[in-house]
């Protein structure tokens, strides 16, 4: 199923997804994010191929919503510094938690991710930074490349910008409390959310910057880099340079089929179910694609003698 994307306008957005995959976008805004998947109560992404088109997938997926988000951002500007809340904070406030991974497919020269503090700090003193103006002084950062992968999680300060395009897999919540939007004021001013945020921020370095990929999968046809995995998803780069079958058991033990999102990046082709009754789904680079669990196998097929690369994404094992 072809999935259509929800555009999203943001003051840090502007029009990269045009340019990088031949997107309509609406006219005259910046737009931050393009949703690819989401089920939230407000509502779900839409089908835009076969005989399910304009359906929503909350009508088709059962009682359980799917419990997670495929978005591409286009930060021209600078996110709010920000954090989002781990299971414990965000039980104690009524809200979602959310814990999230950023793939770098473009990256301008001089474009940073600011991801955990340089030093741990308390509370009172980065408020007092806030105050200040000088959060970025707490703030350790470094500039990002084209391939790298990120992990945000839950409790990690962080902000991006300065012209990235960035795919984003998280846990289905919209909870984000603004620590700090750079000075931001007058239409382009937002209200920052201090007493929630510091109570779900781990104010302390974060780690590593970045996740070393791993090869799970190379018959010449196919092959498979496992991005990320955390309890909530999993990401893996695909490479197809001919006719490959993709399986969508888990990656560690054989179990359950698996639905998957594939979001393509360059090439083109079709991908489809080994079922005459299923219809295939011709794609080209920025299409999603939702392979749903009813199948175990599906075939991608490149067009043209041209290369297939693309991002897989997976919610949590069965």
């Amino acid at each position: 199923m072809l999935l259509e994307p929800r555009y999203l306008e943001k003051v840090w957005g502007g029009r990269r997804l045009e340019k990088a995959f031949g997107r309509t976008l609406p006219e005259k805004v910046p737009v931050g994010e393009s949703w690819e998947l989401f089920d939230r109560p407000a509502g779900s992404t839409r089908i835009r191929s076969g005989p399910l088109r304009g359906r929503a997938l909350a009508e088709l997926r059962g009682e359980e919503e799917l419990p997670l988000m495929v978005k591409v951002l286009d930060v021209e500007d600078r996110l709010s510094v920000q954090v989002h809340p781990d299971a414990g904070t965000a039980r104690a406030h009524g809200t979602e938690a959310k814990a999230e991974a950023w793939i770098v497919l473009e990256a301008d020269p001089g474009a940073r991710i600011w991801r955990g503090l340089r030093e741990e700090v308390e509370p009172a003193a980065f408020r007092e930074a806030v105050g200040a103006g000088k959060v970025e002084d707490l703030l350790h950062s470094f500039e990002p490349r084209a391939g790298d992968v990120v992990p945000v999680q839950a409790g990690v300060v962080h902000a991006a910008g300065g012209g990235l395009l960035l795919a984003e897999v998280q846990q289905c919540s919209e909870t984000t409390y603004r620590l700090w939007d750079w000075g931001r004021t007058g239409d382009a001013g937002r209200p920052l959310h201090l007493d929630a945020g510091l109570e779900a921020a781990h104010l302390r370095p974060a780690g590593p910057d970045r996740v070393v990929p791993r090869e799970v999968e190379d018959d010449g046809n196919l092959r498979r880099l496992l991005l990320v995995a955390t309890p909530h998803f999993s990401a893996e780069h695909l490479t197809v340079p001919g006719i490959c079958t993709l399986e969508t058991g888990a990656e560690d033990e054989e179990g359950e089929p698996r639905w998957r999102v594939l979001f393509f990046l360059s090439g083109g082709g079709v991908v489809r179910a080994f079922d005459r009754r299923a219809e295939p789904a011709p794609f080209l680079p920025g299409d999603a694609v939702l392979l749903p669990a009813a199948h175990d196998a599906y075939e991608i097929e490149p067009a043209g003698g041209k290369v297939v690369q693309a991002l897989s994404f997976a919610g949590p094992p069965p």
